[in-house]
């Protein structure tokens, strides 16, 4: 009976971590951008660095279009960008 606690425990307590987990990047979200309308090229559409690595991500690292994204994530509490959102990013149309 203790084994099986302990190992509800270590569950828990892992799956909580991950679920706190920062959002990871990844090159689908470029493709996520275009099909919303938006003229990404590559991953400096939202990010300083030309390849960001999940290991090394920063809020820094992020451009302003990124820290937008990333706010927006953080005030609905998900882990998943909405790429959808840049069509709401503030600025001239040379800035979308």
């Amino acid at each position: 009976m203790n084994r099986v606690a302990t190992f509800v425990a270590a569950s828990t307590i892992l799956l909580g971590a991950l679920a706190a987990s920062p959002a990871a990047a990844h090159p689908n979200l470029v493709a996520e951008a275009k099909k919303a309308g938006m003229p990404a090229q590559n991953c400096q559409y939202c990010h300083v660095s030309n390849l960001p690595k999940k290991e090394t991500f920063k809020p820094e690292s992020l451009n302003d279009r990124g820290k937008f994204i990333l706010k927006d994530m953080q005030d609905r509490k998900v882990n998943t960008a909405d790429m959808e959102k840049l069509k709401s990013y503030p600025g001239g149309k040379e800035q979308k």
